[in-house]
């Protein structure tokens, strides 16, 4: 599995008594310690632009020996903005990270949201684009969903409660090891055989905080950790789905939803967070 991390260099609320630094420094160590070779990032640099001391974030990934990715300068989404204003976006970005990353570095782009496009006009138009550009886009297979925790996760440590906080961590990651297993199943059912996956999470709090815990956890179910590239050699990704749709699927769920496999109830449930939590 490729571990790769979206919204660089920050997302979501920040809590109480932390830093963007500190945040990205501690799932910097994590992927070192448990991940053995270069992780992308896939960045806005919009932020930098608005806030010019995240720069830091990004310096500190390269130095790290991690890799950029193109997120859109904006973090827009396709679903709600013409082709040209997007491919707009995409090429300011490029030209930022560009003088933070090596040339020789391969082209990734993901998706924000996970949003390729809500016509096949608008769809097409991009991945022309993006193929001009010498860009790959970096498909997801593996989404532990973890990004609803952070408010919460923000909230618990407003009000100190441990408790809460210890709890969280608990329930996310037992579901975040049911949804890998499910993710597994689904691929199987599709392909008929085990395929190289692609893990999005994101530069957040919560995920900061998870993170040593959640790539052990993968790894105490025999999970091997690769770079995108060798995920990318897997032959299902030559497959374009080609779906139309107003959501944020995976390439997983794209390709059941193409092929009318059924997809894992885990993969359809809410995280399960109660609202009331830290309230």
């Amino acid at each position: 599995m490729a571990v790769t991390i979206d919204d660089l260099p920050s997302h979501g609320p920040l809590p109480r008594g932390t830093t963007r630094l500190e945040i990205a420094s501690q799932m910097i160590q994590a992927l070192k310690r448990h991940v053995s070779v270069p992780v992308y990032g896939f960045a806005n640099a919009g932020q930098i632009v608005e806030n010019p001391e995240l720069e830091g974030i990004l310096r500190a990934w390269v130095q790290a020996g991690f890799l950029l990715g193109n997120h859109t300068f904006s973090h827009l989404d396709l679903n709600r903005v013409a082709a040209a204003q997007y491919i707009a976006d995409i090429e300011r970005n490029e030209r930022i990270l560009a003088r933070l990353s090596s040339a020789d570095a391969s082209r990734y782009f993901r998706y924000p949201y996970l949003h390729e496009g809500d016509t096949a006009t608008k769809r097409i138009a991009v991945r022309q684009s993006l193929a001009a550009q010498r860009y790959t886009v970096a498909p997801v297979t593996v989404s532990p969903s973890e990004w609803p925790w952070n408010e919460t996760y923000a909230r618990c440590v407003a009000v100190d409660d441990k408790a809460a906080i210890a709890h969280l961590k608990r329930v996310y990651v037992a579901d975040a090891v049911s949804r890998w297993t499910a993710f597994q199943e689904l691929s199987t059912r599709l392909f008929g055989r085990p395929i190289r996956h692609v893990l999005l999470i994101h530069m957040g709090a919560f995920d900061a905080l998870v993170l040593d815990e959640l790539l052990t956890a993968y790894r105490a179910v025999e999970t091997r950790f690769i770079t995108v590239a060798d995920a990318l050699r897997d032959s299902i990704y030559t497959i374009d789905p080609g779906l139309v749709e107003d959501g944020d699927a995976t390439f997983l769920v794209q390709m059941a939803r193409i092929r009318q496999v059924p997809i894992p109830d885990v993969l359809s449930r809410s995280p399960q967070i109660s609202p009331d939590l830290c309230r």
